[in-house]
Order: structure tokens, then sequence, then C-alpha cells
């Protein structure tokens, strides 16, 4: 039973997904150090140290570039699985078309993910407030009634009502 219950937890429990503008970051410094692409992502894998489904793709994906394969071919699989890394696939892309420098491209892909990133937090932040505008209205309109409102009422009430007799 015991057995039972901690390969349950462990099916349960999954990995927190891969930061990708820490991963750009990485292959970045890298490629910036003097690590061909491939070595650089493979690199980048390594120090996070993770086994998931995303870190084995992106293995892959390095593996592919440092034996050799055009990063079309390698990207291929990665980017029709998940947009994640569209950002990563097209810096390297880029850079190994045109030649540009590969670190900035990855620098510049990094502080975009960052910044898509901060938006979305806001914007999820603005639609929780307004989401909770009427929950927050119907519980403190009546205490607000209750306790500011009614003994007001009553006080005045008592005294009208008392200096009349």
């Amino acid at each position: 039973m015991r057995n039972r219950l901690t390969q349950r937890r462990g099916s349960l429990r999954r990995e927190p997904p891969v930061d990708v503008p820490l991963v750009l970051d990485l292959v970045a410094a890298a490629v910036e150090a003097g690590l061909p692409p491939g070595r650089a992502l493979e690199a980048a894998v390594d120090a996070l140290a993770g086994t998931g489904a995303e870190e084995t793709a992106l293995r892959r994906v390095a593996v592919q570039l440092s034996w050799g394969s055009s990063p079309e071919e390698a990207w291929r699989d990665l980017t029709g699985e998940s947009e994640r890394w569209d950002e990563l696939a097209e810096a390297l892309l880029l850079s190994t078309r045109t030649g540009a420098p590969a670190a900035s491209l990855l620098a510049s892909a990094a502080a975009s993910a960052r910044a898509a990133r901060r938006w979305e937090a806001e914007a999820a932040a603005a639609r929780l407030s307004a989401l909770l505008v009427l929950p927050l209205g119907l519980c403190t309109l009546p205490a607000f009634l209750l306790l500011g409102v009614v003994p007001v009422v009553l006080t005045l009430a008592g005294e009208v009502l008392g200096a009349g007799s």
C-alpha cells in the first residue's frame, strides 16, 4: 500500500517548465565564451540539470547541431512541438544564415521573452482585479451597512422618537 501511494505521488508531481529567458541567456553566454551553438545549447541544458521532456528535446537538438546536422533540420521537431522555443531557434538560425553575432540575438530574445512574460503577468493581475470587484463589493457592502449605517440610523431614530414623547 505504501509503495502505491509513493508511486502515485511521484506520478502526480510535475517538473516545473523550463525558464526560456534563462536558457536564452545561458546559450548567449556560452556562445559569447566561444562555444559553437550546438555545444552552447548542450551546456545550457546541462546547467538546468533537469530530466523533463523539454530538457530531453533540447538535448536532442543540441546533439544534432553538434554532429553537423543542418540547423533547420535540428530545430524542426522541437519548434513543431512547442512555440516556446521559437525565439531560441530563430536567433540561432538567423545567426547561422547571416553571420550575425548569436550572443546579441539571444540576449535580445531573452529580454523580449522577459518583457512578454511581464506583460502577461500584468494583464492577468488586471483581469483578477476586475473579477474581484463584484465579490468584494457583495461582501463589504452588507458589512458596511450593518456596522456603519444601521447603528447611526438606530441612534437617530431613538433620539427622534424619544424627543417626541
